[in-house]
C-alpha cells in the first residue's frame, strides 16, 4: 500500500482533501481506535473492582459508537474514490 501520510521531520503537518489520502487517514485511526479497545477490553477484564469495571463498560460502549461512526465516514469515502458502485459490477 502506498504511504501518503509520512511524518515530517519538522514537526509539522500537513492537509489531506483527496479521498484515499482521506481514506488512508480513517484507516490508521480505525486500527488505533480498534488497538486501544483491545486494551481496554483488557483491563476490563483483569479489574476486579465493580465501579471501575462499570465505568470501563461506559467506555467501550462509547468507544464503539465511535468505531462506528468511523467505519460509515471510511466507507462514504472509499465510494467517493473508486466509486459507488464498485462491488456492484459485473465482469
Amino acid at each position: 500500500m502506498c504511504r501518503v501520510i509520512t511524518p515530517e521531520t519538522t514537526g509539522g503537518h500537513s492537509h489531506v482533501d483527496d479521498p484515499l489520502s482521506i481514506a488512508e487517514l480513517l484507516r490508521e485511526t480505525l486500527c488505533r481506535e480498534l488497538d486501544s479497545m483491545t486494551e481496554l477490553a483488557a483491563r476490563h477484564h483483569i479489574i476486579e473492582d465493580e465501579d471501575i469495571r462499570h465505568s470501563l463498560g461506559h467506555i467501550i460502549g462509547s468507544r464503539r459508537k465511535d468505531l462506528a461512526v468511523i467505519w460509515e465516514l471510511l466507507q462514504k469515502i472509499e465510494d467517493q474514490a473508486f466509486g459507488s458502485s464498485h462491488h456492484g459490477h459485473g465482469h
